[in-house]
């Protein structure tokens, strides 16, 4: 039985399984020792050990032919345990075929996904988006980090084109937020819209 703590400590119970493996070799090692202070030694170097490991070493002391010191016996625990970890035969799971209805539909499934977003451009929209919401789709507070990839992206090229280039109506949403943004990096929004006096779209936010 191993010992719990409250009848018997690791150091006595190590011991009594030592005195049966070896019997007067055992005892002729620590005759001139106290046998109380050798099992409180003991039992205080044998708690780092986990239970496996302190019941592997005690089961590999069958291979040993003499009792062992402290340093020997830990050694031998650690490497009895290793041993019996890297041997042990991993459990699965039982895993059930799918039937090939399953299968066809699962496939179906994700080659609709991929035709949705094969064709898709990609499109700096959700950063004026979440700028504009002022927090996340989950409803948490937007991080400094997320802020400034957010602002990166819709002062960046793709970003500025895609509010030039927007109708009047996402201009007027998004132009707040983006004339926050665009201050960020020291410019100002144009105070005429894009497309007024017949000027190219391009030209109407500063670089």
């Amino acid at each position: 039985m191993f010992p719990t703590g409250d009848t018997e400590t690791r150091g006595e119970w190590l011991f009594r399984h030592m005195l049966t493996l070896y019997g007067s070799r055992f005892l002729a090692m620590w005759r001139d020792v106290d046998p109380d202070d050798l099992k409180r030694s003991w039992t205080h170097r044998l708690s780092g050990l986990s239970p496996e490991a302190l019941r592997a070493g005690v089961e590999a002391l069958a291979g040993v032919t003499h009792p062992p010191m402290l340093p020997e016996f830990l050694e031998l625990c650690r490497e009895s345990r290793a041993q019996r970890v890297a041997t042990a035969a991993p459990k699965l799971e039982a895993l059930t075929r799918a039937s090939p209805e399953v299968v066809k539909a699962n496939l179906k499934l994700i080659h609709e996904a991929i035709d949705a977003i094969k064709n898709r451009k990609p499109s700096p929209q959700w950063a004026f988006d979440m700028m504009l919401r002022g927090y996340g789709k989950n409803g948490a507070p937007l991080t400094y980090e997320t802020r400034r990839i957010s602002i990166d992206a819709m002062v960046s090229p793709a970003g500025r084109a895609y509010y030039v280039n927007g109708s009047a109506e996402l201009r007027a949403k998004y132009r707040d937020v983006f004339a926050a943004a665009l201050l960020t990096r020291g410019e100002q929004l144009p105070s005429r819209e894009p497309g007024e006096d017949d000027e190219p779209i391009e030209s109407e936010v500063a670089t």
